[in-house]
């Protein structure tokens, strides 16, 4: 009978912390960034739209243009990294990677999942169009044997 109470707590507890924690894919759903709040306040925020998105992403390629490939700066260095918006699929903005970037791939996307949803509150996601457009491995031909 012990061990059944036992098991039963341990149930209990597991049960209550699975409803604490945020479901996968839904961050930032549960309690709004102070950021986002901020710029509501400021009225700094746009709605979720095809032409909103693509504006800042436009402002997201200036203001982090360390990340990318725009300038020539970066170009000469071998920066050549963008990055595209394909479509939106409900709250959820699909964007697409090309180029080389200097850091890794999925730190590019958060930084842009994180300028995106802090001027557009309504997006929940943003998603890589391709999983394989996250892999950091140089798109160079490798050279064959002799």
């Amino acid at each position: 009978m012990l061990a059944r109470a036992a098991w039963l707590a341990v149930l209990l507890a597991a049960s209550a912390a699975a409803l604490q924690a945020p479901a996968p894919g839904l961050r930032g759903v549960t309690r709004p960034r102070a950021s986002v709040a901020r710029r509501a306040a400021a009225g700094d925020t746009e709605v979720l739209s095809e032409e909103s998105v693509e504006r800042v992403l436009e402002a997201a390629r200036t203001e982090l243009s360390a990340v990318f490939g725009y300038s020539a700066e970066n170009r000469a260095v071998g920066i050549t990294g963008t990055v595209d918006f394909v479509e939106l699929e409900g709250p959820t903005v699909v964007v697409r990677f090309g180029g080389r970037f200097w850091h890794k791939r999925t730190d590019v996307l958060a930084r842009v999942a994180a300028f995106l949803e802090a001027r557009i509150p309504e997006i929940c996601d943003v998603a890589i169009e391709d999983a394989a457009q996250l892999d950091d491995a140089d798109k160079v031909a490798q050279r064959p044997d002799f």
